[in-house]
C-alpha cells in the first residue's frame, strides 16, 4: 500500500500517528496499526518462561498489589472482551515522580492504536457541555498549522507532547490479541481464557522490561530504549 510512495520506508508506528487524523487514509491506517500491534504482540513471546525482573516486578507491586493480580486483571480484562482486538499493558507518564509513573491496563478493538498521538481529534468545543453535532475533519491548513510550534516551554512549544486533549504520554509495554483465530483453533470455541492463562506462561518478560524508561526507587533511571520501530 505505500510501495512507491514517501512512506515506503516508514515504520508502521509512524504511519499510524500520519493518518490516524485522514479518514480518506483509514484502510491505510487499519493496515499499519494491525501490522504494529501483531509485531509487538509476537515479539513478547518466548518458547519458555522468564522472570519478570526487579524494576519491573516494583512497578506491578505498586500498581496492582502483586503480580498474581496483574496476571488475574490482564486475563479477565481480556476475556471479557466482546470483540476482537487487543489488551495492552502500559506505563503512564503523566509526571517526573513515581506516583505519577503507574502501570495501567488499556484495551482497544479491531485496529484501534494504545497510543495517545493516534487519538487526536480537533473538536472547536468542548463537548462534555454541547450536544450539537460541531465535529469537523481536520483541513490540510489544521495539520499543517497543528505542527507549529513556538517557544521551549508550554502546550505550544517544539518539547510538548503531541496528545489529544486529556492524554497523557505513556509507554507500550504488552499487548495481546484477542482475534479469534489466534486461540479458536487450539483452544476451542470456549477456549478464550484457556488460551489467555497458556499465553501469559509464554510472556518474554526481559523484553517487555526493556520498552520503557524505568526509574529506581532511588529515583535512577535504569533503563532507557525508544519505542520500536516495526
Amino acid at each position: 500500500m505505500t510501495a512507491g510512495s514517501p512512506d515506503s520506508s516508514s515504520s508502521t508506528l509512524n504511519l499510524v500517528y500520519k493518518y490516524a487524523r485522514e479518514a480518506d487514509k483509514a484502510s491505510l491506517f487499519n493496515h499499519a496499526s494491525m501490522a504494529h500491534n501483531n509485531a509487538l504482540f509476537f515479539s513478547s513471546l518466548c518458547p519458555g518462561t522468564t522472570e519478570i525482573p526487579e524494576v519491573l516486578a516494583s512497578y506491578i507491586t505498586g500498581s496492582f498489589s502483586s503480580i498474581d493480580s496483574l496476571r488475574e486483571t490482564f486475563i479477565a480484562t481480556a476475556a471479557a472482551m466482546f470483540g476482537p482486538g487487543f489488551v495492552w499493558l502500559v506505563k503512564q507518564n503523566s509526571g517526573p515522580t513515581l506516583a505519577e509513573q503507574n502501570l495501567a491496563i488499556l484495551t482497544t478493538y479491531i485496529a484501534g492504536s494504545p497510543y495517545p498521538r493516534a487519538h487526536f481529534r480537533k473538536q472547536s468545543r468542548d463537548m462534555n457541555t454541547e450536544s450539537t453535532n460541531i465535529t469537523k475533519r481536520m483541513s490540510a491548513a489544521d495539520v499543517a498549522a497543528a505542527g507549529q510550534h513556538a517557544g521551549s516551554f508550554g502546550l505550544n512549544s517544539a518539547n510538548a507532547p503531541n496528545l489529544a486533549p486529556g492524554g497523557v504520554e505513556l509507554e507500550v509495554l504488552l499487548g495481546v490479541s484477542t482475534w479469534e483465530h489466534v486461540w479458536i483453533l487450539d483452544h476451542g470455541v470456549d477456549g478464550k481464557r484457556r488460551y489467555l492463562e497458556a499465553l501469559w506462561n509464554r510472556i518474554d518478560w526481559d523484553v517487555v522490561n526493556k520498552r520503557a524508561v524505568w526509574n529506581k526507587r532511588s529515583g535512577q533511571t535504569r533503563y532507557s530504549r525508544p519505542i520500536q520501530s516495526y
